[in-house]
């Protein structure tokens, strides 16, 4: 039987990519893939997603804020191969994404009202 969420929801990603490990739901915020989509096409190498929607119960397991911007769809955490993330974080800034976070292994990108960005 085919996975529910593997639908093509663009030339570069599934909508399976963005589920909630824990209950397999999906809620994307349409400008979260707008910016992602124009990530992907800027940089021209795959972005991999290690985090999307996340239900409350995952938030918690995963020792997330709790008003995080996961729980409504408006997140990812992302990162490129053989890309460092200080380079893939000036990337996010150019292409419009308000909320990043800059880690070790991966960026946390969202479309929050005001711009935030900050370093771990």
């Amino acid at each position: 039987m085919k996975h529910i969420n593997s639908i093509k929801i663009d030339r570069n990603f599934y909508l399976s990519e963005f589920e909630c490990p824990c209950c397999h739901l999906v809620q994307l915020h349409s400008k979260l893939l707008k910016l992602l989509v124009k990530l992907r096409n800027k940089i021209a190498q795959p972005i991999y997603i290690n985090s999307g929607y996340r239900c409350i119960k995952e938030n918690d397991k995963v020792y997330g804020v709790p008003r995080s911007y996961h729980l409504l769809g408006m997140a990812a955490d992302i990162y490129v191969r053989n890309m460092k993330t200080s380079d893939l974080f000036n990337y996010c800034v150019s292409v419009g994404f308000t909320g990043i976070g800059l880690y070790k292994t991966f960026i946390h990108v969202d479309v929050r009202p005001s711009k935030s960005y900050w370093e771990e």
